[in-house]
C-alpha cells in the first residue's frame, strides 16, 4: 500500500510518517515545505503550487492520502488552494484521511456530537480564516468524497514519534523547570487528546474500512487550567506554579467557552485505549 502523508513535517504529520513508516506493508512518502525538515526523506513541496502538486501526486499514485498540512491564519489558503489540488486528483478508490479540529464549532456549547451542525466565524474574528477554513473543508470534502475520514480533535498534546513536545506543553516546562509561574484559563473546556493516541487512530483509519467522521480522544472533558496543572505534576513539577489565568480575552467574542468533544464513536471502529 502506497502512502502519502502531505505535512509530514509538522508536530503531528511527522508522528504520523515516522509511525506509519515502520509498517512493513506499507510504502510511504511525506512532504515538508519550510526548512528544515523534521525528517530528511521528506519531499519539499508546496502543496499551494498547482504544477509541482500535480506532477508529485501523478509520480507517487498513493493509495491513502493523510492530510496534516495546517498553517493557521493561512488555512484558508491551504483549502481554497492545496486541498482543491489534491481533490482534482482523488479516485473513489484513494481514500483520504483529513485531520480537523473542535473549531468547527462556534455556536452553542459543547460537549459537541458528530451530528452538530458546523458553523462560520465573522470575517473580522481573529480566529476566522483557520475556523471557516476547516468547516469549508469538511464540507468539501463530504460533498465530494465518500472514501473519506475525518478526525476531529482538541487540542493534542505530548511528545511526538521524533521526540517534540507540542508547545504548550513545552512552554509549561521551561516555565516550571525556572520555578516561574504560568497562568492558565480554568473557563475554557476541552477534550485534550495525546499525540500518540490519536497517531494510532490514524494508522488504523489508514489500514482499515472505516469511513466518516470522528471526534478523537478520552471521554473527559477539562479546563485548560485543570489539564495544565496535571500535566505538571505528572512531569515532577510543582503543580502550585500554575495558576489561574484572566477569564476575559478579546478573542472570546463568538467562541463557545466549551468546545469540548463527545467520542463515543470512535470507540464503535477503533481499538485504541485513550489516556
Amino acid at each position: 500500500m502506497k502512502i502519502c502523508v502531505f505535512g509530514a513535517s509538522g508536530y503531528v504529520g511527522a508522528s504520523i510518517y515516522e509511525k506509519l513508516k515502520h509498517v512493513p506493508e506499507a510504502t510511504v512518502v511525506g512532504t515538508y515545505l519550510s526548512e528544515p525538515a523534521l525528517i530528511d526523506e521528506l519531499y519539499k513541496l508546496d502543496v499551494n503550487e498547482p504544477e509541482s502538486f500535480s506532477n508529485f501526486f501523478k509520480n507517487e499514485k498513493p493509495d491513502v492520502v493523510v492530510w496534516a498540512v495546517m498553517s493557521g491564519p493561512n488555512e484558508h489558503k491551504l483549502t481554497d488552494q492545496g486541498l482543491m489540488h489534491l481533490m482534482t486528483h482523488l479516485t473513489p478508490q484513494t481514500k483520504l484521511v483529513y485531520i480537523s479540529s473542535d473549531f468547527v464549532f462556534s455556536h452553542g456549547d459543547g460537549p459537541y456530537s458528530e451530528e452538530d451542525p458546523l458553523s462560520n466565524l465573522p470575517d473580522d474574528h481573529s480566529f476566522s480564516n483557520y475556523t471557516n477554513a476547516k468547516v469549508k473543508a469538511e464540507r468539501l470534502i463530504d460533498k465530494e468524497f465518500s472514501n473519506y475520514v475525518v478526525l476531529r480533535a482538541g487540542p493534542i498534546y505530548g511528545e511526538n514519534e521524533v521526540g517534540k513536545l507540542d508547545d504548550r506543553t513545552d512552554r509549561l516546562s521551561y516555565h516550571l523547570s525556572s520555578n516561574q509561574p504560568i497562568d492558565f484559563r480554568d473557563d475554557l473546556i476541552r477534550t485534550f487528546v495525546h499525540i500518540e493516541d490519536l497517531t494510532n487512530v490514524i494508522e488504523e483509519m489508514v489500514f482499515n474500512d472505516v469511513t466518516g467522521i470522528y471526534h478523537v480522544g478520552p471521554d473527559k472533558q477539562q479546563s485548560f487550567y485543570e489539564f495544565m496543572k496535571a500535566s505538571a505534576q505528572l512531569m515532577g513539577y510543582d503543580e502550585t506554579l500554575v495558576i489561574k489565568g484572566s477569564e476575559q480575552e478579546e478573542v472570546d467574542t463568538e467562541i463557545p467557552k466549551n468546545t469540548s468533544l463527545t467520542t463515543n464513536k470512535i470507540k464503535e471502529v477503533s481499538d485504541q485505549k485513550f489516556r
